[in-house]
């Protein structure tokens, strides 16, 4: 049976944590949005290709989804997930999943954090 078509990123979320790969538990509560995130950005699923975000700045991260939202890649599986994110979601979105570090490192650069 085929899954049913989200018809909203909410319901696109919830669909993912239903039927995406387990999620080690975060240390503090995080909203769907962000733990649909983190199924792919941890350390243990693919750190060269999708890079786990607990070393990136909040803006960092918000530059990402951005850039990923206002510019996609062909192929880009993030460009499916920011490009209906408003500015203001994207900076609580960046705001749960980054460190609160002075980084300016984006995400996916070869740079090093600051």
């Amino acid at each position: 049976m085929p899954l049913p078509r989200p018809r909203s990123v909410t319901a696109l979320i919830a669909l993912l944590l239903a039927t995406g790969p387990a999620v080690a538990a975060p240390a503090k509560s995080l909203s769907p949005l962000a733990l649909s995130c983190l199924a792919c950005h941890q350390p243990a699923v693919n750190a060269a290709s999708m890079p786990a975000l607990d070393h990136y700045a909040p803006a960092a991260i918000a530059a990402s989804l951005r850039a990923a939202r206002d510019q996609p890649q062909p192929g880009s599986i993030m460009a499916r997930f920011a490009v209906k994110l408003g500015d203001a979601e994207i900076e609580q979105l960046a705001a749960e999943l980054g460190q609160a570090t002075s980084s300016s490192k984006a995400v996916g650069s070869n740079a090093k954090p600051r």
